[in-house]
């Protein structure tokens, strides 16, 4: 997908837990072979996107490796597919900033009195 079809693509959800599950879901995608031999690059083939911290720490891993690639290592297929990574994650980020963070569950708080056994 280019920039702008991501762009789109992301823009339709309303929740950050709606979007980092979207990003989990065209990344697997990209990852599959499918019909091609083409290998998805092993620097980039572990990422988080469990939560907004590791969304933000996997694109910094991304774009790392897409700026390491120099001279004819820019035109190879791993670079190719990092670019597309690196494009994927920067629109979903972008999309999570626009969304406000979501509540955080906690377990209702128990007085330790109720705890507490008495003899």
């Amino acid at each position: 997908m280019s920039n702008e079809k991501w762009g789109i693509h992301f823009k339709q959800f309303r929740t950050r837990t709606e979007v980092r599950s979207t990003l989990t879901s065209a990344l697997t995608t990209l990852m599959e072979p499918g019909s091609c031999p083409t290998v998805f690059p092993s620097e980039i083939s572990e990422l988080s996107t469990g939560n907004d911290r590791e969304v933000m720490e996997s694109y910094g891993l991304v774009k790392t490796y897409c700026d390491s690639k120099k001279g004819n290592d820019r035109r190879s297929i791993a670079a190719t597919i990092g670019g597309e990574v690196r494009e994927l994650f920067a629109k979903a980020l972008e999309r999570m900033k626009e969304l406000p963070p979501e509540p955080i569950k906690r377990e209702p708080i128990i007085p330790a009195s109720t705890q507490v056994r008495r003899a």
